[in-house]
């Protein structure tokens, strides 16, 4: 077992946390002791308090003091920094950010921190991870950067016949005239990749596709200019109106796969055996593949899972959510983004396969305290890693909702932890308990 230095200080704001000292000699070897393993499966981590976990996750190697002291803070933006964020900003709005636990993702152990509201959302992704643990945690498919740009163009119906010759012969051209906008860009090992033609269902009208390997980014300022400066240079190729000049949420070229298996012995619940619990799931999942109405819901669960660490990790959650739903719809029904299946040996398994255009550089992420403790916490990812990292939440949390659902009903865990924000309430708003109102009318005392 490993071991670290510590001594006690006292930072500013944080009064009582363990960090690295400047004493030498003798005294430092009164101070060692042994660090618990970096491991994301910390025995009552839910029950400690807010400094505790903290100090936990110092102690474990998985946060600098730096970060924890930005962490601890109840505010992490100045005044002067949500200024310039937004326009008309009069503060900032805060939400909890929580850590999920028990993540192997990849043979590595993780924290996920999760920025989100609702009860029980961060409670289902540890546990959907402590499940998938039985047989190995999460495996990714490494994913391309690839950012999309789109350049709308008419031409009149009688010529529309001649664009895809036309394509043919500028198609070197566009790629180079996409790299000579962004050239550092392609000093880093990225750039444009490939360009497309695409035929839209109206006489005339086209679309061309710029795809950009945008590296660390996730690259919509990127995309946008090149679209921009194509699209000042089209009609000098070809007589055409040009309409948008804009990149695409539906990036299908940077589609992020990860596969779990669960050991059906993991699933044995209530009166269900674990043969009987995967059966009751794949028939949950079979639903929603039938029913777009059932999916709509099954990809929300997904979605409650990944939007709060694109949140926390200061990436736009509005992009990747729209682009998990076009994909969702991309066969002309609204389809769920996970599959789930019963193995030959008999073990639940699962995937999950969702455009997730996130960065580590640029814009928030490089701004804002917390996004930088954040992305440490997770040991400063890729965009691709990260990328899947976010599935891999998304996929641990769709398998403790379909479990809860088949086998239990969803109500029995998420309103046990929505308890606590009813009697916050009924502190202040006379609102009863859970408790009195399962008794019936009358039953309550206020």
């Amino acid at each position: 077992m490993t071991t670290i230095d510590l001594n006690v200080v006292v930072p500013k704001g944080f009064s009582d946390f363990d960090v690295n000292s400047n004493i030498d000699g003798p005294q430092i070897e009164n101070l060692r002791h042994e660090a618990p393993p970096r491991s994301s499966r910390i025995a009552g981590f839910a029950q400690m308090s807010v400094k505790a976990r903290l100090q936990a996750l110092l102690e474990r190697g998985f946060l600098s003091r730096e970060s924890a002291e930005v962490l601890h803070q109840e505010g992490h933006l100045p005044h002067v920094m949500s200024d310039s964020f937004i326009e008309n900003c009069i503060g900032a709005f805060s939400l909890p950010l929580g850590i999920a636990t028990n993540f192997l993702i990849d043979a590595r152990e993780y924290l996920i921190p999760m920025a989100v509201e609702e009860s029980s959302v961060v409670a289902a992704a540890s546990h959907g991870a402590k499940l998938a643990r039985s047989r190995g945690g999460f495996f990714t498919t490494p994913t391309k950067t690839i950012a999309t740009s789109q350049i709308q163009f008419k031409v009149a119906a009688s010529e529309a016949g001649n664009v895809p010759l036309w394509f043919e012969r500028v198609r070197a051209e566009i790629l180079e005239r996409a790299n000579n906008c962004h050239p550092k860009l392609l000093a880093r090992g990225g750039g444009a990749t490939g360009v497309e033609l695409r035929v839209l269902p109206q006489p005339g009208m086209f679309v061309i596709h710029i795809h950009v390997d945008t590296r660390e980014a996730m690259g919509a300022n990127i995309v946008n200019t090149i679209a921009e400066d194509l699209g000042r240079w089209l009609p000098s190729s070809l007589p055409c109106t040009v309409g948008l000049k804009i990149l695409t949420n539906l990036t299908v070229h940077r589609i992020t796969r990860v596969r779990c298996e669960v050991d059906a012995k993991t699933l044995e619940i209530g009166g269900f055996s674990g043969t009987d619990a995967v059966d009751r799931i794949v028939a949950a999942w079979e639903f929603a593949d039938l029913d777009p109405y059932r999916a709509a819901t099954h990809n929300k669960g997904i979605m409650n899972g990944i939007d709060p660490v694109v949140i926390a990790t200061g990436n736009d959650w509005r992009a990747v959510e729209a682009g998990a739903h076009a994909y969702a719809a991309l066969t002309g029904q609204y389809k769920p983004l996970t599959r789930w299946w019963k193995s030959n040996e008999g073990h639940l398994v699962g995937e999950i396969a969702v455009p997730i255009a996130v960065g580590t550089v640029g814009g928030v992420t490089r701004l804002h305290p917390a996004v930088q403790s954040t992305l440490a916490l997770l040991d400063n990812p890729r965009a691709d890693q990260l990328s899947g990292l976010i599935a891999s939440v998304g996929l641990a949390q769709n398998l403790s909702a379909l479990r809860a659902l088949a086998c239990e009903g969803i109500q029995r865990g998420h309103m046990a932890l929505h308890e606590k924000n009813i009697e916050m309430m009924r502190r202040y708003d006379h609102v009863p308990s859970l408790s009195a109102v399962s008794r019936g009318p009358g039953a309550s005392q206020l």
